[in-house]
């Protein structure tokens, strides 16, 4: 029947009653199920004592908020490299908006060689590759050589975009991913506004050229951190912890359907007597259920690895001979758009705050640099620092806060978490987005004093890191088994909408005027925000239609390697 298939995305998050015989969190979170499931391999990323997965978070957001910091430093200089070269503002902000575009399309190829290859590669030559991308910035002499040399760079950067939400995936459950993915949000944002306040008084000092050859150094000397000191978490598991089906008493299918007592010490001897392919009959067909007796919870242990630390250091052979070739799939990103609405949304989402953050980026020298404001390219880069706090509280909000409201709407679910219970935090955004933008860009029209106009920066700033975190955890919590892919599907949809943005920023405040350019932003920023609280109330029902589909698309692909 349609309604015994587990709906992707819906797990006992809490053990309310202590009935679940499964590994539970810590001292602190006794009564919390571990989802995925760890195995017992010493090895896997998830049975990680603390301190090794902090290191390994910590690399792996170091790296992002440099590659972010080196894709972004050009935009205080673009007044002195239209003098210097003669390309146009203009044309800068379009390039930009090319950038933007591959970061996209990049992830096609990148995000297939670190599931199918591994994560530390792909993070060393991305580095490595940028930094190259970034030295050759510094001798670009025209228009089209701008263009091809973002377009290079895009694809160079593109692990930025969806392999560090995989990497949080690899390490931590689904109870605290928000935190992280807040952590890894904050770093790609603070990377991309901390660069300009930087390469401002580096324009204004020693030429626009120099951000690009201090960058370059910088790419270089990432790679070299990374190579050192990120450990691999590519790790296959024979049978997905993840599924629900193969996890005794975590599919809330099989728990609403159980009646108190129907289980007793009988029957789960019974069970435990029976072929192994009787058991997978059993789970398919969701007649497992938790015992009804309290349960002490598996205190959750960490194991030591198995590996030297020279053996830590190779860039390859880490693949499993039973891992499926994701390179045969390149494009089923594409295919999961038009197969799950979740994926479409995500998508809709973080492209809508890309779209607001291209058209600040694009419109802040042209707004702050002429008059009544005059600020110089130094003082440019300095308005920034309130986009660091914007992006502070939204990373707060949305990472860290969105996860202590989930866990208390799953304990008011009877323990039972959906990924639509992150998205109420949505209604800050819904008001921080139009009271920024009209004062921004509006409030800029009127010439009011600067300070409002780089407050407005500040509350657009909120949103920006809302949008990501809560359209990734979104896809990585309902659509895990594919959520490296499903990352890359949102990510096309998002520089997309960037890219269309950042192509038409200045044009659209030429012919439209900064006043109603912006009147426009809010009113587009609201629909896009309006859709979450939509998923609110039909995400559920849309995963539970498509949920045959998505298990028969899991067992086709063997998506087992999370």
């Amino acid at each position: 029947m349609a309604s015994e298939i587990p709906i992707p995305g819906t797990v006992q998050l809490v053990d309310i009653q202590g009935v679940f015989n499964v590994e539970h969190g810590g001292q602190r979170s006794r009564d919390i199920v571990l989802v995925p499931q760890p195995t017992n391999d010493p090895d896997d990323p998830l049975r990680w004592s603390p301190r090794r997965k902090t290191k390994n978070i910590i690399c792996a957001m170091s790296w992002c908020f440099f590659i972010a910091a080196l894709i972004s430093g050009l935009s205080p200089a673009y007044i002195l490299i239209e003098q210097d070269t003669g390309i146009s503002i203009a044309d800068l902000s379009t390039g930009n908006g090319i950038m933007f575009l591959f970061l996209g399309w990049g992830t096609l190829f990148t995000q297939c060689l670190a599931l199918n290859n591994g994560r530390r590669i792909t993070l060393i030559v991305s580095a490595i590759a940028s930094a190259g991308m970034s030295l050759w910035t510094a001798y670009v002499k025209s228009r089209g050589e701008f263009f091809a040399n973002r377009i290079l760079l895009g694809i160079a950067a593109s692990p930025q975009e969806t392999l560090i939400e995989v990497i949080v995936g690899d390490l931590f459950f689904t109870h605290d991913r928000g935190f992280y993915m807040g952590a890894y949000s904050w770093t790609l944002w603070c990377g991309a506004f901390l660069a300009p306040v930087a390469s401002g008084y580096v324009a204004q000092e020693l030429g626009w050229r120099w951000i690009q050859y201090i960058i370059a150094i910088i790419g270089i000397a990432v790679a070299v951190f990374t190579f050192f000191f990120f450990e691999e978490t590519m790790f296959y598991r024979e049978h997905h912890a993840g599924d629900m089906r193969e996890t005794p008493g975590l599919d809330p299918v099989s728990i609403k359907a159980a009646t108190p007592g129907s289980v007793t010490g009988s029957t789960a001897a019974a069970n435990s007597e029976k072929s192994p392919n009787e058991k997978t009959l059993d789970r398919e067909e969701a007649s497992v259920s938790p015992s009804t007796e309290p349960y002490e919870p598996n205190s959750f242990d960490e194991k030591a690895s198995t590996r030297t630390y020279l053996e830590k250091l190779k860039v390859w052979g880490f693949r499993d001979p039973r891992q499926p070739n994701n390179f045969k799939h390149f494009f089923l990103p594409i295919q999961l758009l038009f197969m799950f609405p979740g994926m479409f949304f995500g998508g809709l989402l973080v492209g809508g705050i890309l779209a607001w953050y291209n058209v600040v980026g694009g419109s802040l020298a042209l707004i702050l640099g002429n008059p009544p404001y005059n600020f110089s390219a130094n003082n440019i880069g300095l308005t920034y620092l309130a986009s660091v706090v914007g992006v502070t509280i939204g990373c707060l909000l949305s990472g860290w806060m969105a996860d202590i409201l989930a866990l208390r709407l799953a304990r008011r679910n009877g323990g039972v978490m959906e990924p639509e219970q992150r998205l109420w935090t949505c209604l800050v955004a819904l008001v921080m987005h139009p009271a920024g933008c009209l004062l921004y860009g509006v409030g800029a029209s009127f010439h009011i004093h600067w300070f409002g106009v780089v407050f407005g920066l500040c509350l657009i700033s909120i949103t920006l890191p809302m949008g990501a975190n809560l359209a990734f955890t979104y896809i990585l919590d309902s659509y895990k088994e594919v959520a490296g892919e499903g990352l890359v599907s949102a990510i096309l949809i998002r520089n997309l909408m960037g890219f269309a943005f950042g192509y038409a920023v200045v044009p659209m405040i030429e012919h439209l005027s900064l006043r109603y350019a912006f009147v426009l932003i809010t009113c587009l920023g609201m629909i896009v925000w309006s859709t979450a609280i939509v998923m609110i109330y039909v995400g559920k029902p849309l995963r539970s239609a498509t949920a045959q589909s998505y298990w028969n698309l899991v067992e086709r692909l063997g998506a087992k390697a999370h």
